[in-house]
């Protein structure tokens, strides 16, 4: 240390040890390493794959001769009831009617489903290009041939405005028009996983007729597109959400990874595969790669 006190200097000349000299550039040199170390590096990231989801705006359903979606108005060919009982054998009778928001003050059977009508345009579940009708939501209901509740599991038959929560996570808009879909299966099958199935294999054989016309549509008629990415951050924390579901029998099965989004065809059942730790991208998860069919 030394210490240098001038009054009224007109030139000054400061002369110090080496050894001083090299601390000082020592000194600035480690602020600055310090500096650099304080910097925030974003993390490089890595886009693993991408989902785009489309949305289309339907503000009607009808019952009519064909299958089609057309100025916003989707209409259903009540033939479709018919053709669904070649499904499986267990099936004994398939209607539908459409219960428009105003109208939910009616009994329903139990309800097995709520069903999102979505359909894979391009790619595998959880990459590409989906589809999917907004202001529409199919229920899925149904009884066996004595009238007893399918897979009956917390008494969701009664009156219909009374048994849902609407406008809540996974549950319809209050303004969403319901189609209702409703099957008899074989007495004696509603409380084993073969009778449940039967239903959701009759649902979604009368989705598929559906979604054949929601993949037509044109990209500029979505009235919104989202885009999800599956992204990679290098050098962050890896992070695993783990969700438990059921697989006990018939009113606790899950198709895991269908054809489509929400569907059954082509999934794989959560018991068959032996109830053991699958892994699914954020993604497959967004596109209906998990369906509970209870």
């Amino acid at each position: 240390m030394f210490k240098i006190s001038m009054a009224n200097a007109k030139s000054v000349t400061v002369e110090m040890p080496e050894k001083y000299m090299e601390a000082i550039e020592r000194l600035k040199k480690r602020e600055k390493e310090i500096k650099k170390e304080n910097l925030k590096v974003l993390p490089r990231e890595e886009v693993i794959r991408e989902l785009k989801i489309r949305e289309f705006l339907v503000k009607d359903v009808k019952i009519s001769d064909n299958t089609k979606i057309c100025n916003n108005t989707l209409f259903i060919d009540s033939s479709l009831t018919r053709e669904s009982l070649k499904i499986n054998q267990l099936v004994k009778k398939v209607t539908f009617d459409v219960i428009y928001p105003e109208n939910r003050d009616i009994y329903t059977n139990t309800i097995m489903d709520i069903i999102p009508i979505m359909a894979k345009v391009d790619g595998k579940i959880g990459e590409g290009i989906t589809h999917i009708l907004d202001g529409v939501v199919v229920f899925l209901t149904g009884t066996d041939e004595e009238g007893k509740q399918i897979a009956e599991f917390g008494s969701s038959h009664g009156i219909l405005k009374d048994k849902v929560a609407f406008n809540m996570p996974g549950t319809p808009k209050t303004k969403d028009i319901i189609l209702r879909i409703d099957v008899v299966i074989e007495k004696g099958t509603g409380m084993e996983r073969r009778g449940p199935l039967a239903a959701h294999q009759v649902a979604d054989f009368i989705l598929d007729r559906i979604r054949e016309e929601l993949k037509k549509l044109a990209p500029e008629e979505a009235v919104k597109t989202h885009i999800f990415k599956d992204v990679r951050r290098k050098g962050m924390p890896k992070v695993l959400i783990v969700k438990e579901l059921g697989g006990q029998g018939a009113m606790h099965e899950k198709i895991i990874m269908p054809s489509e989004p929400g569907g059954v065809r082509g999934g794989k059942s959560i018991i068959d595969l032996g109830n053991v730790p699958i892994i699914l991208t954020p993604n497959e998860v967004k596109d209906g790669g998990i369906h509970s069919v209870t």
